[in-house]
């Protein structure tokens, strides 16, 4: 039983409870063979009895390859093999949606509903708010895992995974059900389907050369989800359906919009183009596909676009050198197949009408279809022709669409730092054990073909850089 201190209502602030059993077995034969089995046996509050306990099991195994007699004359070039495996299943008991009890109806408060003859008295009451489900139960998780490790020339060492895994009952408020069930709130229920799956690997070398040593690191992940059920039923064209296709954070769907085509650069080609519904456009502005060709574009042209806010890649490197008492390291991080889509009012400047306050980025102002372009200039533009308020193109310009999205890849040098360690002959006297002096910078370049500020924050802030300078004492 554990109290959320800090919570902001009162039905959080009620005692949390719940109730488990764990238990763990290994095995273990000459240093060769491995094997570990894990349960957990658990109960949650937030389930009707029946539903409020689960039991989640996992199990693993391992083979030392090298430690086999028949292995020994490879040992010189490998040095160490092994092989592993594990499955299991994990629970989730958080019911979502700022949610206890979800087998309990709750009550909410209406105020300024009107009675009477002629609908002049108002009061207040009560009415049915979240509809109490008794079969909600625990979301499970099923994990595989398959991997080996290696080390080789006493220098080389080398782990690869193969990761899967399903979660299943994920508690979602029902995208199926139709308003004519008439509840003022949607139900949530054990309905959502998700799985990932990918590869991880990490590598890290050390070599020798004269006085210096070096050691180098590296990882890397290639991660892919999909979503399996959300509840969501059919679109009428089924390339609109979200089941089948990534998610990104927090289970956000794949982002829909239009596939731009570029923009008009004559009256004629607007002429002899599918009819764009989205108010008035002209010369300039920009021309969508129409991917159900019925001669017209609209939302049933929308399709899933570009990569979500989740990267599919994420990797990293650095490398360490070591000579005498000096030292220095650098660390790169980045990451690949991932979108960004930019917003927000600096890319339509003048859609208020208070020209005061209207701003434009500078790569808007530069790259933009004008009138006043060469044709070439126009033919290599980024942007649409800029519109005022509500006037012609701004609708039209200002739908989702590939237009506006962007590669978020980025390869960024995380750390960079030197130190020089002082002779133990030098501070021996003074009865400390170590000093070291270091310079270190962060952030200090980003290669990425992103127009924005930060690909990795997203943000309208320029990423600060940071140099430090320092020393670590050891007593």
């Amino acid at each position: 039983i554990y109290k959320l201190l800090t919570a902001e209502n009162q039905k959080k602030s009620l005692p949390y409870k719940s109730q488990g059993l764990a238990g763990r077995l290994t095995y273990a034969y000459m240093d060769r063979y491995f094997a570990e089995f894990n349960m957990g046996y658990t109960g949650s509050e937030n389930f009707a009895r029946g539903h409020r306990f689960g039991f989640f099991p996992a199990y693993a195994i391992g083979w030392m390859v090298s430690s086999e007699k028949w292995f020994e004359p490879l040992t010189k070039v490998v040095n160490d093999l092994k092989l592993k495996a594990s499955y299991g299943k994990v629970g989730n008991d958080d019911i979502g949606a700022s949610r206890r009890w979800a087998y309990e109806p709750s009550v909410n408060t209406v105020t300024g509903w009107s009675y009477g003859k002629t609908a002049n008295q108002t009061g207040t009451g009560y009415r049915v708010g979240e509809i109490e489900n008794t079969n909600v139960s625990w979301e499970e998780a099923t994990k595989v895992n398959a991997g080996i490790e290696l080390r080789l020339f006493e220098k080389l060492k080398i782990q690869a995974d193969y990761f899967y895994e399903e979660r299943n009952g994920i508690f979602l408020a029902r995208a199926g059900l139709p308003a004519i069930v008439g509840l003022t709130t949607t139900p949530y229920v054990n309905v959502g389907k998700a799985k990932v799956s990918g590869l991880d690997g990490t590598l890290e070398y050390q070599q020798q050369v004269g006085k210096v040593l070096l050691t180098g690191r590296g990882n890397f992940t290639f991660s892919r989800n999909q979503m399996l059920d959300n509840d969501e039923p059919d679109w009428e064209y089924k390339y609109q359906n979200s089941i089948g296709k990534p998610f990104g954070r927090n289970g956000a769907a794949q982002r829909k919009g239009f596939i731009a085509l570029g923009f008009f650069e004559s009256q004629a080609e607007i002429d002899n183009s599918p009819k764009q519904m989205f108010g008035e456009y002209r010369v300039g502005d920009v021309k969508y596909k129409d991917v159900n060709g019925d001669g017209k574009i609209d939302t049933y042209d929308q399709i899933a676009i570009g990569y979500t806010d989740l990267p599919e890649i994420t990797y990293g490197f650095g490398l360490t050198a070591k000579w005498k008492n000096f030292d220095a390291s650098v660390f790169f991080q980045g990451v690949a197949r991932t979108s960004i889509y930019l917003a927000g009012t600096p890319l339509r400047p003048f859609s208020s009408d208070n020209m005061d306050r209207s701003a434009i980025y500078e790569d808007l102002y530069k790259y933009s279809w004008k009138t006043t372009n060469t044709p070439e200039q126009n033919a290599s533009a980024k942007y649409p022709r800029l519109s005022y308020g509500a006037e012609a193109g701004s609708s039209n310009n200002s739908q989702s669409s590939t237009m506006w999205l962007r590669d978020r890849s980025f390869l960024r040098l995380k750390n960079a730092e030197i130190g020089y360690t002082l002779p133990k002959s030098i501070i021996s006297g003074v009865n400390l054990s170590n000093v070291r002096f270091y310079l270190g910078v962060t952030n200090l370049f980003t290669i990425t073909g992103y127009d924005g500020l930060d690909p990795e924050t997203q943000s309208d802030l320029p990423i600060s850089r940071t140099i430090n300078f320092g020393a670590s004492i050891n007593l």
